[in-house]
């Protein structure tokens, strides 16, 4: 009976509107109670698609509720749920790979985006197979883009010659479509690059020698790429800590840059550091998205307890952190 009454009241204050504390409150005592009302309580908030459904898919993720999972599967690609809903999946392990390669195969191009780059993060090998057909022949860029930076993570050779296609397609007829088939050619790179030795390609039928020269070629590429890796594909994708990983990689070239100017010598910083411009386009990029995720007041946080207050970082988030 008791617990019945608390349900009630935590049912209640899930329907606090906005950031309410009540609700936020209540999501994390659901997931303490882990009970199957509980579960459906959470699967019902994440509807609300806030900062209180992040929350609840969060938990969900921690529950591993099998109820839960169809719910989570579906909002891959939703604007502002996507996230942590692919968060939530991963905390499912094994379980979450048949609803994520079901999303792979008749999602929206966001949300096929979104599973395919999951599937690359459970690293589970059933998802080689459906993945190397995404890169053959789904008609999103982003996706194909995805299941490329999925590939490599998987690290399976069957992989390689579906990479070495890849890296031999033509150009694109409009700068658009270009600037996305580059995008996927220096995912290709990177897939091949952690795939790792070229001779293991003969293995999957491709010629050693065509091997060696792609992997040569990549080499050169990633090399001198100008982009930074984690943005090569959508940075709605990335997880905080990834961002914050970038963010003090930036934080790092920013000061090396500094250094190198006093002692008159060429900085020792990765081609996407080089200059300000890149270094501040990276900055605001990320800024960008944790605002859009969590408002100026994550912004602030990160700012404040993450980074020290750092300056350089400051100048390029005054907008919100003003």
């Amino acid at each position: 009976m008791f617990q019945a009454l608390k349900l009630m009241s935590l049912a209640g204050a899930l329907k606090a509107k906005g950031n309410a504390q009540e609700a936020y409150s209540a999501v994390l005592e659901l997931g303490r109670i882990g009970t199957d009302k509980a579960v459906n309580l959470l699967v019902g908030t994440l509807a609300r698609r806030d900062g209180v459904a992040r929350s609840a898919a969060r938990e969900l993720g921690k529950m591993r509720a099998a109820r839960a999972l169809p719910a989570l599967a579906a909002l891959l690609g939703d604007t502002e749920i996507s996230r942590a809903a692919a968060d939530a999946l991963l905390g499912y392990g094994a379980q979450a790979v048949a609803p994520l390669l079901e999303v792979l195969k008749n999602g929206d191009g966001i949300a096929r985006e979104a599973a395919a780059l999951a599937l690359g993060e459970l690293r589970d090998k059933q998802a080689v197979e459906p993945l190397v057909l995404v890169l053959q022949t789904d008609d999103v860029y982003a996706v194909r883009t995805a299941a490329a930076t999925a590939l490599g993570q998987l690290k399976d050779t069957r992989a390689i010659w579906v990479l070495v296609q890849t890296l031999q397609l033509r150009d694109e007829t409009t700068p658009e479509r270009q600037v996305a088939l580059e995008r996927l050619r220096t995912a290709t790179q990177l897939a091949m690059r952690k795939i790792g030795d070229p001779f293991a390609a003969a293995k999957a039928g491709v010629p050693v020698s065509v091997a060696q020269a792609t992997v040569e070629k990549m080499e050169e590429a990633v090399a001198g790429s100008e982009v930074h890796p984690k943005l090569v594909s959508d940075v709605k994708l990335l997880t905080e800590s990834e961002i914050l990983e970038m963010i003090q990689e930036l934080i790092k070239a920013s000061d090396e840059v500094s250094w190198a100017s006093l002692e008159s010598r060429e900085p020792m910083v990765p081609p996407y550091f080089k200059t300000y411009g890149q270094r501040a386009q990276v900055a605001e990029t990320v800024g960008e998205e944790l605002q859009r995720r969590g408002g100026k007041e994550l912004v602030r946080r990160i700012h404040q307890e993450q980074l020290a207050g750092n300056t350089a970082v400051g100048n390029w988030w005054a907008e919100w952190l003003n």
